[in-house]
């Protein structure tokens, strides 16, 4: 059966927003139980990361439960809500499926949807948008499910994190041929067009590089293992009598 694979993104007053906002250059990923909420918090700094934690546990009452570098993993019980409705619960009501985690960054927070029909996502998001800004990020229309491992790819938008200094300069190497080989222009020139040094420049290009990179491995991650899979032989499934696995479990149609 098609479905609609949906990426939006969402700015809209909750405690789990309201504190990307404060934050915005700490990553909350977060997966959502019946009893609690779990984020993975990844911080910039140490610093960063105790100022998010003690907001966190001030404002939601959330509990760190581990803690490495910069990451940390807490637990929340308290932030249950009623008005306005969370996009999981109005997701819900319209009969889509939010696949976790869910991404808040820089005062958004990211979902990736699957939902039956174009009717029902239109829904979904006239419904969110009572509430606030919804941003459609990416979409299309399947007929089969990604490979499972897909299912986890962190959904960020590819110019998430850039300062508009580093878009700038960014679109200057372009539109300069800095990215040609050979390049058609050097990069002093280009950047004295820019109005800035040829090191600032450099700095600056490469900031933006990463941040880019950092933004799309995901999705490149995803590619590789995908072609690495591809060029694998396939493995061939050991059974044991009457058609069972040696492990036990049931091949066939009535496996489940």
């Amino acid at each position: 059966m098609p479905f609609l694979d949906t990426r939006v993104r969402v700015q809209h007053p909750c405690p789990y927003c309201d504190l990307s906002v404060a934050f915005p250059e700490v990553e909350m990923a977060l997966w959502t139980s019946t009893q609690s909420d779990v984020f993975h918090v990844a911080a910039p700094s140490p610093t960063d990361l105790q100022r998010v934690l003690r907001a966190m546990q001030e404002t939601i009452g959330a509990r760190k439960i581990t803690q490495e570098g910069t990451a940390a993993l807490v637990v929340t019980h308290q932030a249950r809500w009623k008005y306005p409705p969370s996009v999981t619960r109005i997701a819900d009501r319209r009969g889509l499926w939010v696949v976790p985690p869910t991404i808040y960054f820089g005062g958004w927070e990211t979902y990736r949807v699957v939902s039956p029909t174009i009717g029902a996502l239109r829904r979904f998001v006239a419904d969110v948008e009572k509430n606030g800004e919804v941003e459609v990020l990416s979409h299309r229309a399947r007929d089969q499910l990604d490979r499972i491992h897909s299912l986890t790819t962190i959904p960020v938008h590819l110019f998430e994190g850039l300062t508009d200094r580093q878009v700038h300069i960014l679109v200057s190497a372009f539109e300069g041929g800095l990215f040609e080989l050979p390049a058609r222009e050097k990069m002093d020139r280009v950047a004295a067009r820019a109005g800035v040094s040829r090191s600032t420049f450099g700095e600056h290009l490469r900031k933006a590089e990463m941040q880019i990179l950092q933004n799309s491995y995901p999705f490149l991650k995803l590619r590789d293992q995908s072609a690495e899979s591809a060029s694998r032989p396939a493995l061939r499934r050991s059974q044991g009598p009457a058609g069972e696995s040696p492990v036990g479990i049931a091949s066939g149609p009535n496996r489940y």
